[in-house]
């Protein structure tokens, strides 16, 4: 594999789309690139499926673009999405072995805006089974590796998505993030994930695991493509990545939340560093650190298991339907064991589902208390800082039981950890690289935001960027 293939993914699309569009890059070369790379770092088992008419479409907007014809911001940019976005001509197959010779015949919405904008979609990535957990350990396609380390896990659900931007196979993917799916790839794999609002992206054409927790989030190489993913797909109503900070000087008088309390304490030792130095990177270059309590954190996981689980048997089974593949009850030994598992909580002859009295309670009472303790953290300061995950990346060897400060726990509820609660209550929030562990392994720090503040959160994560070589 030509390493300036790498250095060319690496642009990133802002980059990229300045090349492309001043003639120094043609669409066709580009994609032909990324290809390339998928196909030499096979490896990491970052795809499904790969677009067949990829080049084509690349073609056509170089045509398009010699002719003078108007383009778009992603005019000709190599973009990947997470297979459970329906793409027309492409297949989708939501991780699940049952749908894997399914071809829809339209897109996404998603999937729309970003070809409307001219992106090219080259593939789709490979995700934890009907993204119903954090491993992307898949039992039909096979474990996503992460490109640092491919011993371990990419994370998930959106794992190929985290993947293929770090291994610099395309310079942005979209993932969906349900509990962290978006965040937690994109921390363990060294990218930028974005958690937008909920609703502040379309989930038309989106295969859901939940009716209130699922958003579509871009996973980029940096803060700058991030923005420029969000500001297309949102038609501009957030930040311009021409307006983000050229310096740190943004973080100057910036009050930072930084929670305390038993909750936030149990974090693998290296991570704790490096979330220690990233607040101290924050303070150093201006902003102010304040300790808050977030009232009823600890319970913001569980609440969104016991919410999320129920929705995601419904949901599953209204696709079966649709797809004419029968009942959920005849299909549970089509899936992996962890995912079947989880739907056999729920029905069968040994369920125990929830209560409909605990589901209403959980919606009624529970979230909004959840929501109360973060929206009065927050109304004291600017942002919430917090690690995105308590973890590194994980060895593919421990995706059933992983080892955490000496005992052994499910992987699962530990990751989410500081990621769940926040889509049970349909925060923004934005993970971004803040170190490594001594054996190079990736660490982020997540900033939280009040609902529809992606564009601060845009902007303090970029200026953040400015204080690291």
């Amino acid at each position: 594999m030509p390493p300036e293939n790498a250095d060319l993914i690496g642009t990133g699309v802002t980059g990229l789309a300045a090349q492309l569009r001043s003639g120094a890059l043609s669409s066709r070369d580009l994609v032909s690139a990324s290809l390339e790379r998928a196909a030499a770092l096979d490896e990491l088992n970052a795809h499904i499926t790969l677009a067949e008419d990829a080049v084509k479409r690349a073609d056509a907007l170089d045509q398009q673009l010699a002719e003078r014809g108007p383009v778009g911001p992603l005019h000709g940019i190599p973009l990947s999405v997470k297979d459970n976005y329906r793409t027309a001509g492409i297949r989708t197959t939501g991780g699940m072995g049952v749908l894997r010779d399914w071809t829809p015949d339209t897109d996404a919405a998603v999937v729309q805006r970003l070809t409307d904008a001219g992106a090219v979609i080259v593939g789709k990535t490979n995700m934890h089974e009907y993204s119903f957990g954090i491993t992307s350990d898949n039992p039909h396609f096979g474990p996503v590796r992460n490109p640092l380390d491919p011993t371990r896990s990419a994370g998930g659900s959106s794992g190929g998505s985290g993947a293929a931007v770090a291994a610099r196979i395309v310079p942005a993917a979209m993932g969906t993030d349900t509990g962290g799916s978006v965040r937690i790839p994109a921390a363990v794999c060294g990218a930028v994930g974005l958690k937008p609002t909920r609703d502040r992206l379309p989930l038309d054409g989106v295969l859901q695991v939940s009716y209130g927790f699922d958003v579509p989030g871009p996973i980029t190489q940096d803060v700058t493509d991030s923005a420029l993913l969000m500001h297309v797909l949102t038609s501009g109503e957030t930040v311009a990545p021409s307006a983000l900070p050229t310096d740190a000087a943004a973080l100057r008088g910036v009050r930072i939340g930084i929670p305390v309390g038993d909750y936030w304490a149990d974090n693998h030792p290296e991570v704790e560093r490096v979330y220690r130095e990233a607040a101290q990177r924050f303070a150093d270059a201006g902003a102010e650190l304040r300790e808050v309590t977030v009232e009823h954190a600890e319970i913001g996981s569980e609440t969104g298991f016991l919410i999320a689980t129920p929705e995601a048997v419904v949901l599953v089974a209204e696709l079966f339907r649709e797809r004419g593949l029968g009942s959920i009850e005849q299909r549970l030994d089509d899936f992996g064991a962890d995912v079947a598992a989880l739907l056999r909580s729920q029905i069968g002859a040994d369920a125990s589902p929830v209560p409909a009295h605990e589901y209403l309670d959980a919606i009624n009472e529970t979230v909004p208390a959840i929501r109360r303790g973060y929206l009065t953290a927050l109304s004291d300061v600017d942002v919430l800082l917090t690690p995105t995950a308590p973890a590194p990346a994980i060895p593919l060897a421990e995706t059933g039981q992983m080892q955490h400060n000496g005992r052994s726990v499910d992987p699962f509820p530990t990751f989410v950890r500081y990621t769940f609660g926040l889509s049970v209550i349909g925060l923004p929030a934005i993970s971004v690289p803040a170190g490594t562990t001594s054996d190079g392994l990736p660490v982020g720090v997540q900033l939280v935001g009040a609902h529809h503040a992606e564009s601060t959160l845009l902007r303090l994560a970029r200026a953040f960027e400015h204080t690291s070589d």
